[in-house]
């Protein structure tokens, strides 16, 4: 993982409570140890990664890590601002100018059925997983300039299973549902344009077809990352549980149908080693080595590199204590 100088990117996803900010933030330490400029970005809404480092990491600017002598910036974005930053966008080019056109026409009826396609009210009501897919596009956009270019890996701690499942389908969504309703509004536009430019009315203005078509290429552009096997690895976090392991397995068969790339399961929490355990422990190991059983029979999991972290007496805070579980982890 540490090998190369070409850029890499790392998803580390899972369930939600299983640890995925604890093992994202280890692995940004660990590459930064081994000389890799590294950036580690949370896109979950409900951010951890501040408290993982020990330090403020708000406001959605890379912030550097306190407590190595290695290139180390953390980021947390906040998605539901990419997603007002878009609405705002869609808001500032409206939908009035073919109405107001129909209207002189003696058309206004027209308007207003056409007026019921409404693709702007999308961005009001959006799609599970966009907030999370535009603040990944975010940091791509940012990451290819010439500013950020000496950084080789970025590491995102992902939103739980549900939201990076439904971010990949977004582009699939977004030509289904709204692929007819585009086109239409696009030979609408484009008849209105030729009635202005015969009156010498004033261009139409851009309207939300346009904001949601570049939505789309957007979309398409994160789904690409996610897909590319060269560039990209997704990283499955679980903890041995048998709810746990099942929705992994369902985890890793979704990701591979949508052909994302995963080779390592990172087993978080299992119990140390104990030359005696009190009744409690004892059950708790024997449900746990249940769960790991189930790993190695389960056809979805069974290929992948397992990665094994005990449970710690400590918490996992500040960079001794990743750098700690980062050796445990990725050896």
């Amino acid at each position: 993982m540490v090998d190369g100088i070409q850029r890499k990117y790392y998803m580390l996803g899972g369930k939600g409570g299983v640890g995925k900010t604890s093992c994202a933030a280890s692995l940004a330490v660990k590459f930064a140890s081994h000389g890799h400029p590294t950036i580690v970005v949370s896109t979950d809404p409900a951010h951890s990664l501040s408290d993982s480092f020990g330090q403020d990491l708000a406001g959605g600017k890379l912030v550097p890590v306190q407590g190595l002598d290695s290139p180390l910036y953390a980021l947390e974005i906040n998605p539901e601002l990419s997603r007002e930053e878009f609405r705002s966008a869609s808001k500032n080019h409206g939908d009035t100018g073919m109405k107001n056109l129909m209207d002189s026409m003696g058309l206004g009826m027209l308007g207003e059925q056409l007026g019921d396609l409404k693709l702007g009210e999308l961005l009001d009501t959006p799609p599970p997983g966009l907030d999370e897919a535009l603040a990944i596009f975010k940091v791509m956009q940012f990451a290819d300039s010439q500013e950020y270019s000496k950084f080789t890996r970025i590491v995102f701690d992902t939103a739980p299973t549900g939201h990076t499942l439904r971010l990949l389908s977004l582009p699939d969504f977004l030509d289904a549902s709204l692929g007819k309703m585009m086109k239409l509004k696009k030979k609408i536009n484009s008849a209105t344009s030729a009635i202005k430019s015969v009156l010498g009315k004033s261009e139409p203005q851009r309207d939300a077809s346009d904001q949601l078509e570049q939505l789309r290429e957007r979309m398409v552009k994160v789904r690409e990352l996610f897909r590319d096997r060269k560039t990209t690895e997704f990283v499955i976090v679980t903890i041995p549980t048998v709810m746990a392991i099942s929705e992994s397995s369902r985890l890793h068969f979704s990701l591979k149908k949508e052909k994302v790339p995963v080779q390592r399961l990172i087993v978080n929490q299992i119990l140390p080693p104990s030359a005696t355990d009190c009744k409690f422990c004892a059950t708790r190991r024997k449900d746990q080595m249940r769960a790991l059983e189930m790993i190695r029979s389960d056809p979805e999991l069974a290929s992948l590199m397992v990665l094994k972290a005990e449970l710690t007496d400590v918490e996992i805070r500040g960079v001794p204590a990743l750098k700690f579980f980062g050796d445990m982890i990725w050896k």
